[in-house]
């Protein structure tokens, strides 16, 4: 599809500009350096063709633009007025100057279709699955993807593959290509039953409505119901599931012995560090040499010494930035979640919707601005909200 009001070598531009962006989401699970080797030749060409300047005249504001102006200028404020940390004390900058990702995904998200983006987003994650799955590695040329740097974030992606493939499903209207999706969230959601990762699994359990529901063209709520317990059951009562569902039960016990020299104990211990934090400096927080400081000083264990964030985004934005940190962060959900709802019965607003629900709830259990890969999939996912002005211009153009 060809975005209206470009004509010869810009279209080609363009067109260029959406190979990459597309190329740019496959490599997004697989490889951090191609991945942002193909974001600034797709930003170049965004630029070089014309839409960057479209973009910006046309643009429109959404709920979400002023927290996350506030998110972006608030590790800059902060470094001002917190003395830095000697472990990487400029790290935190990053969380300002990846809003770019955000806003030129967002610029041309707004001037061209993003199914493209979505499926070659999924074929990336499925390479990453087979690399996990199959033991022999040899075959892959690259370092290894970037999806399996952790369990944690090996899950969000699983999760996010069967979120995604769910609404292609749902508005997919060849059969074949719809059987294709269902293999695909089969396989996915074999992966997160049988994988360590317990924030994708717990965002599939809680999104479970939403996802069965997108396989009916109809509304069926007895059928769907059936299908959530069905696959909620079968989530819960696989053997590594069970396995973690001990482990905690133990961590739990343990907690209430004060043993914390466990996966919950230490969350636990790294979320009251982060309270402690944010009531101590309530309207600026501690900074990241405040957390730092205040964890160094309850961890004992060697292992616990590396965390340099409490494992919650909640938690994270009060206890480095404050009160303005933590509001700006529920505006920017809320935003999300408000733009989303909003058109939710269009395949762009589906979409926006289901990111701003697997942010929510991943939130809860990881700081998902952390990190390179996890915050590059955070802010290409913020700026598919640009789609959503696409859709309203070409509605309004055919109206």
């Amino acid at each position: 599809m060809t975005p209206n009001g470009y004509q010869g070598q810009p279209v080609k531009l363009l067109n260029a500009t959406q190979a990459a962006y597309a190329a740019a989401f496959f490599f997004l699970p697989l490889s951090k350096a191609f991945l942002f080797i193909l974001l600034g030749i797709a930003f170049m060409l965004f630029a070089a063709g014309g839409g960057f300047s479209k973009a910006v005249r046309e643009w429109r504001s959404l709920p979400w633009t002023w927290p996350a102006l506030i998110l972006a200028a608030l590790p800059v404020m902060s470094l001002l007025i917190h003395p830095a940390s000697s472990h990487k004390p400029l790290a935190n900058l990053e969380n300002s100057y990846y809003w770019i990702i955000a806003l030129m995904t967002f610029l041309a998200a707004s001037q061209m279709p993003i199914l493209a983006w979505i499926r070659a987003l999924l074929l990336g994650i499925f390479v990453g699955f087979c690399y996990a799955q199959l033991p022999y590695k040899g075959w892959w040329p690259l370092d290894p993807p970037s999806l399996i740097a952790n369990y944690i974030l090996y899950s969000q992606f699983l999760a996010i593959g069967v979120v995604l493939l769910s609404i292609l499903y749902k508005y997919e209207t060849s059969k074949a290509i719809r059987a294709v999706y269902g293999a695909g969230m089969a396989l996915f959601f074999v992966g997160l039953a049988s994988g360590m990762g317990r924030t994708g699994m717990w965002v599939v359990l809680v999104l479970l409505p939403f996802i069965i529901t997108n396989l009916f063209a109809r509304q069926n709520r007895v059928k769907a119901a059936a299908l959530c317990v069905i696959a909620g059951v079968a989530l819960l009562m696989a053997p590594t599931v069970q396995k973690r569902i001990k482990d905690a039960a133990s961590d739990m016990q343990l907690l209430q012995q004060n043993v914390t020299h466990t996966s919950l104990g230490y969350r636990a211990e790294m979320w009251k560090t982060a309270w402690g934090v944010f009531q101590d400096h309530p309207l600026v927080g501690g900074g990241q040499a405040g957390f730092e400081a205040a964890w160094a000083s309850r961890a004992t264990a060697d292992e616990a010494k590396a965390f340099v964030e409490p494992h919650n985004a909640f938690l994270f934005f009060a206890s480095f930035y404050g009160i303005f940190g933590l509001l700006a962060l529920l505006w920017l959900y809320g935003a999300l979640l408000l733009s989303g709802w909003r058109q939710r019965q269009s395949f762009e607003g589906r979409t926006v919707l289901a990111f701003a629900l697997i942010l929510v709830l991943c939130s809860f259990t990881n700081t998902v601005f952390m990190g390179s890969v996890s915050r590059a999939w955070v802010m290409l996912f913020l700026g598919l909200q640009g789609a959503l002005l696409y859709r309203a211009q070409n509605k309004g153009q055919h109206a």
